[in-house]
């Protein structure tokens, strides 16, 4: 029998079938969608990438004086740059912003290509404004988000080790793009 797209044998009783179907919500239980993304906020300053056909996804890297704010992802435990994939005909930019903001819920500026991760990813540098200085060292992820993301961590990128990050080898990306960052600031 197929109840609420769940197979159950036919011989339980309506009151087991409801019981198996409540475990079930409450197991993958329901995670809000993420409010609608802002526009897409790109630095005058940007200057044109060049062309980058294999690049599908890409990143924000946010330096808050000296610290880079970074995610902690929920299956490994471990930190990563917010970022993601493109979606539709969306600039890589628009895709660091946006995933930006779904996974850490800050509606930054995108400006200029940083490095690239291991995996050959754009790293943009994202900034936010002054209020960022004040964020806590730990804070939780947006609900939205807790799908992917824990909480959000701010830390010194030369005081972590590779085993630190859910991509080890993105370690000296890592460092080059906080050490630009920082001359552009």
């Amino acid at each position: 029998m197929l109840t609420n797209g769940l197979i159950l044998p036919d011989n339980l009783s309506k009151g087991a079938r409801l019981t198996a179907i409540i475990c079930v919500l409450t197991f993958f239980g329901c995670h809000p969608l993420p409010p609608s993304a802002p526009s897409c906020r790109i630095s005058e300053n940007a200057s044109p990438l060049p062309p980058l056909p294999e690049a599908t996804a890409a990143a924000c890297l946010i330096r808050i004086d000296n610290s880079v704010l970074m995610v902690r992802h929920r299956l490994s435990g471990k930190l990563d740059f917010p970022a993601g994939g493109l979606q539709g005909d969306e600039s890589l930019r628009c895709a660091a912003h946006r995933e930006t903001w779904e996974e850490t819920g800050f509606n930054l500026e995108v400006g200029k290509l940083l490095t690239y991760s291991s995996s050959g990813m754009p790293v943009f540098h994202c900034t936010g404004d002054a209020s960022m200085a004040a964020l806590a060292e730990q804070v939780p992820a947006p609900d939205w988000a807790k799908i992917e993301v824990t909480g959000l961590i701010r830390v010194n990128p030369f005081e972590i080790t590779d085993e630190a990050l859910r991509f080890n080898d993105d370690l000296i990306p890592l460092r080059d793009a906080f050490v630009q960052a920082g001359e552009e600031d």
